[in-house]
């Protein structure tokens, strides 16, 4: 039998985006073992389990949508803002492979 705080991360992780514009992202996300957590339609994050200082974040405001990545191996995150949604998903995608690319290439090193 699941405990609470499993009973708790699967709820987390099966959650829907509230946001349907970045619902490619999420799909992305879920694939790779990350879960949502802040889910409102104008505030979006993502982290792993075990990697919770790295965050990717979707913030939308009223002219742009700022998206912040994390610096590997930094307690900083880069930000930048976009003027549409395309623009900032497809950053957001780039860098997200690239962070996650980055990690197998790191621990095959290993």
């Amino acid at each position: 039998m699941l405990s609470n705080d499993n009973m708790l991360f699967e709820k987390v992780v099966n959650t829907d985006i509230q946001n349907k514009g970045f619902i490619f992202l999420d799909v992305l996300f879920k694939k790779n073992g990350w879960h949502i957590v802040k889910n409102e339609m104008n505030h979006i994050s993502y982290t792993k389990l075990g990697q919770e200082t790295d965050v990717f974040t979707i913030k939308i405001e009223d002219k742009y949508i700022k998206v912040s990545v994390p610096i590997r191996d930094s307690k900083y995150q880069f930000t930048t803002s976009f003027t549409d949604y395309f623009q900032a998903s497809e950053y957001l995608e780039n860098r997200f492979l690239d962070f996650i690319n980055e990690i197998k290439m790191r621990d095959y090193d290993l």
